[in-house]
């Protein structure tokens, strides 16, 4: 449906549109490196975001050439920039020649992410043989550590790995669109489906709300729509495909979740209905570990960024720049592999260059840090507690910040 709705206002005229050119990649998405879900889901909107940030080779670009068509009839509806000598795309030169030296290995995520998934299955096998709880909350945290471990798959070309979310309850294919082409490319925007997703109960924007809305968020936040978050995902997935006329796009990932139950039936066949009672309660607390991190750890907080306060002036929209002003990071977390993989550390790294692996985006640092520098700007550190006091802070907000985000001011404001 959010591509549905893209494809009537970013004038692509079914084709492919990126800045103010149109493409027919047709004959190329059998080729596409990244996998042919990028093009096929993508055809008739404007992907210049999703271009210019999955690809940080310049390659790309000459290969376009032979698919050129024509120019666009209209103007860009997406209010971001990438002049060549902007911030971003000086950043994805310099980032460039630093990859020259940087192993691409990514040997830790991938241990980690297989340790995680094994994990979740050997606790839930214990847990309804024994019918024991602690078991059962090992698996669940587990389980959602790997759905946030899945994440990083999630944004790279097709592998194994990505349908990792699958098994825990998040499609794949809609989380690409939901987070890769609608979050990571529109962060905070009235265009951020992940921010809208859960309304009318969570209302994030600073507008009129309800006091129930505002303060009692503390409360049902954590105990009904964290928990659930993931059950809902299913039930929308379940609405869509019976009642929008798209029982067609039945496909394997639709099928994997049912992997951990049957595992666990195979292990203990004693009640179909107690597995399933177990699963439930590992599907639960998964849930709520992911939606905990999901939504403490980088976006929501009265400092940072959100549609409805005041925003750049029009020739200060650097997209890059516009990601700094909407994500934070977390200083206990830098350096730690582990933590930084399931718990969404180097964020914002991981949007400026989400193909890139978590496992080195540490080593960019360096040549981030002097990049914004030249260009005056900043990445905003804190820390998880302070950003989880912020996501509430940021609920219960009914006015817009008027001065435009600074993200060099917010790292000396006081928390």
């Amino acid at each position: 449906m959010w591509l549905d709705e893209k494809r009537k206002t970013d004038g692509a005229e079914g084709l492919w549109r990126i800045h103010d050119n149109l493409y027919d990649l047709t004959d190329f998405i059998r080729n596409h490196p990244g996998g042919q879900f990028w093009l096929e889901a993508t055809k008739g909107i404007d992907i210049t975001e999703a271009f210019e940030s999955h690809h940080i080779s310049d390659r790309p670009e000459k290969i376009l050439k032979k698919y050129y068509v024509r120019k666009a009839k209209t103007p860009r509806s997406s209010p971001y920039t990438f002049e060549n000598d902007g911030f971003y795309r000086t950043l994805k030169r310099n980032v460039r020649k630093e990859l020259k030296c940087i192993s691409r290995k990514n040997g830790s995520s991938n241990i980690i992410a297989d340790s995680l998934l094994i994990a979740t299955f050997a606790f839930a096998i214990l847990a309804n043989m024994h019918w024991s709880s602690g078991f059962a909350v090992a698996s669940g945290i587990c389980f959602g550590f790997t759905l946030v471990a899945s994440h990083n798959y999630t944004h790279q070309k097709d592998n194994f790995r990505m349908y990792y979310s699958d098994i825990c309850m998040m499609q794949s294919r809609e989380w690409r669109i939901l987070h890769v082409l609608s979050h990571h490319l529109f962060t905070n925007t009235v265009l951020d489906s992940q921010v809208y997703f859960s309304e009318p109960f969570v209302l994030f924007y600073p507008q009129r709300k309800p006091i129930f809305v505002r303060y009692g968020t503390w409360v049902y936040t954590l105990l009904l729509l964290w928990p659930n978050l993931l059950h809902v995902g299913v039930l929308l997935r379940i609405c869509q495909l019976l009642f929008y006329g798209r029982v067609k796009q039945i496909g394997f990932g639709d099928l994997l979740p049912f992997i951990l139950p049957l595992v666990m039936y195979m292990f203990n066949s004693d009640s179909i209905i107690s597995t399933i009672g177990m699963w439930l309660v590992i599907e639960t607390i998964g849930s709520l570990t992911f939606s905990f991190l999901g939504y403490t750890t980088g976006h929501f907080h009265p400092n940072i960024f959100i549609d409805g306060d005041k925003p750049r002036a029009k020739n200060d929209r650097d997209w890059g720049i516009i990601q700094l002003d909407c994500v934070s990071d977390r200083r206990e977390i830098l350096g730690n592999k582990f933590l930084v993989l399931v718990s969404f550390g180097d964020h914002a790294l991981h949007h400026l260059f989400p193909t890139l692996d978590h496992a080195i985006l540490h080593e960019l640092y360096p040549i981030v840090y002097a990049t914004m520098k030249d260009f005056g700007v900043d990445i905003w550190m804190t820390n998880h507690p302070q950003m989880l006091v912020g996501y509430f802070k940021q609920l219960a907000r009914t006015q817009p910040n008027l001065k435009y985000p600074n993200s060099l001011e917010k790292n000396n404001r006081k928390s």
